[in-house]
């Protein structure tokens, strides 16, 4: 196994993002945003320890890096599908049940979901991306999905 990239500057700028990503969340989980409840913390923290996986991930490199970035960056994309729904769902809740202020709370949780696409899907949807195409692979030591195709001579007509 590697310790460092291929001389790729998406792989050192995906590492960076990712640890700065990693920074803000944990500063915003133990500063900002306070619950009382183990189980909505925990769900939380998994953003910090997928961007963390996912920078390991590219620093080791190889197979073993790859599918270590692939599952964190898929996980952390589930997991933002999940928290969108869960939002989606209080919404309707407060909407339906509470009349004109959960009309306007709801609205406030629908656009919540802007700020959830934009800090929690948008980083590793690119990375995903990068690892998928043949330059992430390249850069990853692991070979294309596909090989290409040999040219193909078109048929001579007969006279």
């Amino acid at each position: 196994m590697r310790l460092t990239p291929q001389l790729d500057a998406r792989s050192w700028i995906y590492v960076a993002a990712d640890l700065v990503f990693t920074i803000g969340y944990l500063w915003a989980f133990s500063e900002l945003l306070h619950n009382r409840f183990g189980w909505a913390r925990a769900a939380l923290y998994v953003l910090p320890v997928c961007t963390w996986q996912m920078a390991i991930g590219v620093l080791i490199g190889g197979r073993p890096g790859w599918w270590i970035t692939v599952a964190a960056g898929t996980l952390m994309l589930l997991w933002t599908v999940a928290f969108i729904v869960l939002l989606l769902v209080t919404a309707s809740y407060l909407s339906g049940v509470y009349g004109a202020f959960g009309k306007a709370a709801a609205s406030g949780a629908i656009l919540s979901t802007a700020f959830v696409v934009q800090f929690a899907a948008t980083l590793p949807a690119l990375q995903l991306k990068w690892a998928m195409t043949r330059a992430g692979r390249r850069t990853f030591g692991v070979p294309p999905l596909w090989a290409a195709r040999p040219a193909v001579a078109a048929p001579v007509a007969a006279t």
